[in-house]
């Protein structure tokens, strides 16, 4: 029995031993395989932008993408990230009035993931008179367009040439200054700063007094082409000249437009009396409103920048002053009172105060004064003619 068991005891054990190993493969299980990578999905965009010309407009731009919004200076690269596969339009906004983009604003571009894409904005900004005041002057022989600050400093020639330029009259964006050649008779425009002289009228008559419309799109002025003074209105960049008094028994002088563009101020002789009154009538010639009604003359009129009233000149009390009335016609006010020649007056931006012409020291200066006829000060103190100032309408 013993002998038996000794045989079968190693059997035993060994049969345990192969019971215990066995997992029905024989082997260890493979471990789980590693995860394959993720490719990536998103790109990232680099946006330039680079700004040239004057008056730039120092708070810079606002480029959007996707919806989002980034800010960015006049001249800087920003790099947006985490964008997804697929075609984009960058657009620049913030831009100022006197600036624009050259080439397409917005853009396409289209993001691969992993790559950087690049585009750039280019802006060119024009020079914009800002609360300036335009004005003639002969202190360097020939007259030519000066600009003084409101408190006189900043005197600065921008013109320069053999041309003699009167009744200059600055854009709604202050940009453009539009004025006579007087030696011409024909109406010219040119940038704030002088440059980029564009003829607008060449007629066989003398085109005076131009006027911008309140959106910039069109100009009124004067013409005595058809033998008599009379309206028109023009395009800002000449065309379309159209006669808008239409009226051969009278001299219509033209003056301002209202600041809904709806409306042009003027003085006229057409009453039977014969002398200058104001009058307003609407942009397509009809609806005319006589203003004032006395013996003098009353002339040179210009629309508040609220609309709510008319400055003129009157020499209704035996010289050449400046009044104001409503723009019914109620309520004339006396704003100079002195015994030189006070014209060509115009409003300044915020309707306070008004420039104009006076000869009271002496010869012919630029001034300013409150509307209520206070604190009347000389700006130019200059021994040569300083005339036809215009205050820019730009805050």
């Amino acid at each position: 029995m013993r002998k038996l068991l000794r045989t079968l005891l190693p059997l035993l054990l060994m049969g345990l031993v192969i019971s215990c190993s066995d997992n029905s493969t024989g082997t260890e299980p493979d471990p789980d395989p590693e995860p394959e990578p993720e490719e990536p999905t998103t790109g990232t965009l680099e946006v330039t932008t680079s700004t040239s010309g004057s008056d730039v407009d120092s708070d810079g731009y606002t480029v959007t993408v996707d919806g989002s919004d980034h800010s960015i200076g006049t001249d800087e690269t920003i790099t947006i990230e985490d964008l997804e596969e697929g075609s984009y339009d960058p657009e620049l906004s913030g831009i100022a009035d006197n600036c624009s983009v050259d080439g397409d604003n917005p853009q396409q571009v289209d993001i691969s993931a992993e790559n950087t894409t690049t585009t750039s904005f280019d802006i060119s900004c024009e020079a914009v008179l800002t609360k300036q005041i335009v004005f003639i002057s002969g202190r360097n022989t020939n007259p030519d367009l000066y600009v003084t600050n409101p408190d006189g400093t900043g005197q600065e020639r921008i013109t320069n040439n053999a041309q003699t330029e009167y009744y200059p009259s600055v854009s709604p964006d202050g940009t453009k200054i539009a004025y006579t050649d007087q030696s011409e008779g024909n109406i010219y425009a040119i940038n704030a700063d002088g440059s980029g002289r564009t003829q607008l009228t060449s007629s066989s008559g003398d085109d005076l007094f131009p006027r911008w419309s309140p959106d910039g799109s069109q100009i009124v002025f004067t013409s005595d082409r058809d033998g008599d003074n009379e309206i028109y209105i023009m395009d800002a960049d000449g065309s379309n000249q159209t006669n808008l008094t239409n009226n051969s028994s009278s001299s219509d002088i033209a003056g301002g437009w209202s600041p809904d563009g709806n409306h042009i101020a003027f003085h006229s002789n057409r009453d039977a009396d014969g002398d200058y009154e104001i009058y307003s009538v609407n942009t397509e010639g009809t609806a005319l409103q006589k203003l004032t009604d006395n013996t003098t003359w009353d002339g040179v009129p210009n629309y508040s920048p609220d609309g709510s009233q008319i400055v003129f000149v009157s020499g209704r009390d035996g010289n050449e002053e400046i009044y104001v009335i409503n723009t019914d016609g109620s309520n004339p006010q006396r704003v100079t009172n002195n015994s030189g020649s006070d014209v060509f007056p115009s409003w300044s931006p915020d309707g306070s105060k008004l420039t104009f012409q006076s000869d009271r020291d002496g010869n012919e200066e630029v001034y300013i004064i409150n509307t209520d006829g206070t604190g009347a000060v000389n700006l130019t103190v200059n021994t040569a003619g300083d005339l036809h100032p215009f205050w820019s309408p730009v805050k």
